[in-house]
């Protein structure tokens, strides 16, 4: 081999060294960027020509594409659903007359249930609030003074004592109350068994929210569930006329408690056994109690005369379909006074 021929393969072999250097530093320092693990998938042999054209060499070469660009996304806040405003049902108390005798009842009951003792240590409640007062009771003055013929504003607890009728009045609000709720009324009950006897001070309480009376009543009405006795058959409802001044009342607050009572009186006679008593109208007692305080339109049922056998055939047979029209009554005069 001569000089020129050594010279040539000097130049080649040092080609070749640097070459295979590179690569390997190269190499070196992607291991070290990524901590000693390079895939596969970014080595790739590459082809080096630097060479005679002879002699071809191949090295290894690092491909690293960069990540695509990518835009950032609006942060887009939820669009909360509309939710639908419902109207709160309207409240109807139901108050079931009468109930536990007075003569069975305690001193700790009697003043649990709203009875009062008067200046004679009688039992007993005022028939008024002092005008335009829903929580001052008259006690004799102050009020409109209307009464019932012999009577007086004190109303005394065994004039409301019965032996029959309150188990037939709970019976009738009862089945009322279970309609009423699938028409989707709230109804709120003065008192849910015979062993209760609250005053009509203290069932007009649940005109109120949470019996508050200091607040303005939220019931839609008041509807009084009674029976008759005394000799006669068949329902009525009991009129209101006159003048009323208790906190509260509407200025149709007569018109619209009879005209209640009318729709509820209609109902029974129509859809149950039970006839009409009369023209259906009992107008000779508009001083009764629950007039005087109810702050809402007062309807008031004489479903009946227990005392009368047919009647009472009526009563015990056909509560359910009584509870019924009293509910049917009640919707139909809702729906035409709103």
């Amino acid at each position: 081999m001569n000089k020129r021929s050594l010279q040539i393969l000097a130049v080649v072999l040092l080609s070749v060294l640097v070459v295979f250097e590179m690569g390997f530093i190269v190499k070196r320092n992607v291991i070290d960027a990524v901590g000693g693990d390079v895939s596969p998938a970014v080595i790739s042999d590459v082809t080096v020509t630097d060479a005679p054209a002879d002699e071809t060499v191949t090295a290894t070469e690092i491909v690293t594409e960069p990540p695509a660009a990518t835009e950032a996304l609006p942060v887009v806040a939820p669009v909360a659903e509309p939710t639908e405003q419902t109207e709160p049902s309207p409240i109807i108390v139901l108050d079931p007359g009468h109930g536990k005798s007075s003569s069975a009842m305690s001193v700790e009951e009697k003043t649990a249930s709203g009875w009062v003792q008067n200046s004679s240590g009688n039992w007993g409640e005022w028939r008024h609030y002092k005008s335009g007062s829903s929580t001052v009771d008259c006690e004799g003055s102050g009020c409109t003074g209307r009464v019932t013929p012999n009577g007086a504003c004190w109303y005394p607890i065994g004039n409301g004592d019965r032996s029959s009728e309150p188990e037939i009045n709970l019976r009738n609000a009862m089945a009322a109350k279970k309609y009423l709720e699938q028409m989707g009324y709230t109804v709120r009950m003065t008192r849910t068994t015979n062993n209760e006897n609250p005053s009509i001070t203290k069932r007009i309480s649940y005109c109120y929210p949470n019996n508050d009376t200091s607040q303005n009543a939220d019931a839609a009405m008041f509807v009084c569930i009674h029976s008759n006795a005394g000799g006669g058959s068949g329902s009525a409802y009991i009129s209101l006329e006159g003048y009323y001044d208790q906190r509260g009342i509407s200025s149709t607050y007569v018109e619209d408690s009879n005209l209640l009572g009318q729709y509820i009186n209609n109902a029974i006679v129509s859809e149950t056994s039970m006839g009409q008593c009369g023209n259906g109208v009992i107008s000779f007692e508009p001083e009764l109690i629950a007039f005087c305080k109810s702050p809402v339109t007062c309807g008031y049922l004489e479903i009946g005369f227990f005392d009368n056998s047919s009647d009472l055939a009526i009563l015990n047979a056909e509560s359910d379909s009584i509870g019924k029209a009293i509910a049917d009554g009640i919707d139909a005069y809702y729906k035409q006074a709103g």
